[in-house]
């Protein structure tokens, strides 16, 4: 022992364990086998004494029900005997009994018929007070929904004079709205047909005044290359005067040389010229055509341009702005027409 560490004694001690419980598992096995065999035992023994004790108590219950039997039939045989004495003296008295009962009968059916009329009495009463008051209610029922279907028939009636006044107000709020809504669409037309109008008379205007100004133009032109043909035509003339004058100056031998043109002094004097031109020498006595258009215009004559001395067109005066000048919406000025001149020629 005291060789042996602390591992040594828990194996021992284990060991020891382990040995017990093999010893008491072993103990058990044997007192159940032996308690097993000590019951077969018994059972062995006690089959035949339970078929001796199965045989007894029959006998015993055998004989418990025929006392039993026994008992109930003479208790039943000394009712019977005692029935049919109470059944003697009864028949004795049966007579004053059925006189007795007849006359309790009458007097409690006279009594109960008594009772009974007054509960009929009471009961027809009572119905009648009932159907009165149902009749009754049944009639302010009616009156009451009477009223309501009256009170909702007239309300009815009113909603829908109100909800027809209110369409009647709406259509025709709707239809006056449609109306003035047709008369700006209306307003809105005329006034874009007469701003289209007033458009169309400014670009006629416009394309009539242009017209003028180009018939102008090429009149001047016209004019123009009139007068520088009179220039030529004077010149021409003056040339030959002025070497009449002077008829042997081109064979006199030069003795400078002449460099570039010559000099303004060698040309002729414009005191030369055989004619001058003089606005409306062409176009008859007292201007022509404007003194006419003056006199049918009730109006001075317009002055002539310098140099149109063959048709003599006019100068366009100016477009003078008044207060009568209007405005339209598209920034236009609308100038009064009267007084501009316009031309006959291919005018339609």
């Amino acid at each position: 022992m005291d060789n042996m560490d602390k591992e040594g004694l828990i194996g021992i001690q284990v060991a020891q364990l382990e040995k017990e419980k093999k010893e008491i598992n072993e103990r058990l096995r044997i007192a159940s086998k032996r308690i097993d065999h000590v019951e077969r035992a018994f059972r062995k023994e006690e089959r035949p004494l339970l078929d001796q004790d199965y045989e007894k108590q029959q006998k015993t219950d055998k004989e418990t029900f025929e006392a039993i039997q026994l008992a109930r039939r003479s208790a039943a045989r000394q009712a019977h005997q005692d029935d049919l004495a109470t059944k003697l003296r009864l028949e004795r008295i049966m007579v004053d009994f059925v006189a007795r009962r007849e006359v309790l009968y009458k007097k409690k059916g006279d009594e109960f018929e008594k009772k009974q009329e007054v509960a009929k009495r009471k009961i027809a009463e009572e119905k009648e007070k009932r159907r009165k008051t149902i009749m009754k209610q049944r009639e302010e029922e009616k009156l009451k929904r009477e009223k309501e279907e009256q009170a909702r028939q007239e309300k009815e009636a009113e909603e829908a004079r109100i909800e027809a006044e209110r369409l009647a107000e709406e259509e025709r709020l709707l239809s006056e709205e449609v109306a003035k809504q047709q008369e700006a669409e209306e307003a809105k037309r005329k006034a874009e047909t007469e701003a289209a109008a007033r458009r169309e008379q400014r670009e006629k205007e416009r394309a009539e005044a242009a017209e003028v100004a180009r018939l102008q133009e090429k009149r001047a032109e016209e004019a123009e290359a009139r007068r520088q043909q009179a220039r030529r035509l004077e010149t021409s003339v003056r040339k030959p005067t002025v070497a009449a004058e002077e008829p042997q100056a081109w064979r006199k031998p030069s003795t400078t040389t002449r460099e570039g043109p010559p000099s303004r002094s060698e040309s002729p004097a414009p005191s030369a010229a055989p004619s001058k031109y003089r606005p409306g020498a062409f176009g008859g006595a007292g201007g022509g055509w404007r003194s006419r258009e003056a006199a049918a215009n009730n109006g001075p004559a317009p002055k002539a341009v310098a140099g149109n001395g063959a048709t003599g067109s006019p100068i366009p005066p100016p477009h003078v702005v008044t207060e009568e000048t209007k405005k339209d919406d598209d920034g236009f000025q609308t100038v009064a027409s009267r007084g501009v001149w316009k031309p006959r020629r291919g005018r339609a």
